[in-house]
C-alpha cells in the first residue's frame, strides 16, 4: 500500500515561528547551576546503558554456548569475556540475573572477584547462585 501524504491546502496562510529568549534571573547566574542534578542524569545515562550492554552481552552468550558442554569454551567465548571487562561494575547486574535464572553465568563472578563459593565441589548450579546471591545481599561482596 503506498504511503500518501496529503498537502496544506493552497489557501493556508505560511506562518512563521519567532523565537524569542526571554532571560531570566537564573541566567544569569549561572553558578545557581544544580551540578548534582546533571550528575544524577549522567548516572542514570550510565546504569541504563550498562543494563542494555549486559543484557546483549548475556543473550548473545547464551544464544552462542546453548549446545556447548565444554567449560572452557563457555567461558572463553567471547561475549562472555565481555561481561568479565564489564568488571566490578557487572556484579550487581550479575546478581539479579542468577537469581532469577541461575545459570553458569555464576562463573563471571568468580573470575571478576577473585572468589569462589564453592566449598565441597559438589554443589549444583542453583546452590552455589544463591550462595552468591546471599553474600551480595549480606554486603560480603563489594561492586565498584
Amino acid at each position: 500500500m503506498p504511503f500518501i501524504i496529503d498537502l496544506p491546502p493552497t489557501n493556508a496562510k505560511n506562518e512563521s515561528t519567532r523565537i524569542e529568549h526571554v532571560q531570566n534571573n537564573e541566567d544569569q547566574d549561572m553558578s545557581s547551576f544544580d551540578q548534582d542534578a546533571v550528575k544524577l542524569d549522567r548516572d542514570l545515562f550510565e546504569n541504563i546503558y550498562l543494563q542494555d550492554k549486559f543484557n546483549s552481552l548475556v543473550s548473545l552468550w547464551e544464544q552462542n554456548t546453548f549446545f556447548e558442554s565444554s567449560i572452557s569454551k563457555i567461558i572463553e567465548e567471547d561475549n562472555f569475556q565481555k561481561i568479565i571487562d564489564l568488571d566490578k561494575k557487572a556484579i550487581p547486574l550479575i546478581i539479579n540475573k542468577i537469581e532469577n535464572e541461575p545459570s553458569v553465568l555464576v562463573w563471571s563472578l568468580n573470575i571478576i572477584t577473585g572468589k569462589s563459593m564453592s566449598s565441597t565441589g559438589r554443589e549444583t548450579i542453583e546452590q552455589v547462585c544463591k550462595k552468591w546471591v546471599n553474600a551480595y545481599r549480606r554486603g560480603k561482596i563489594q561492586n565498584v
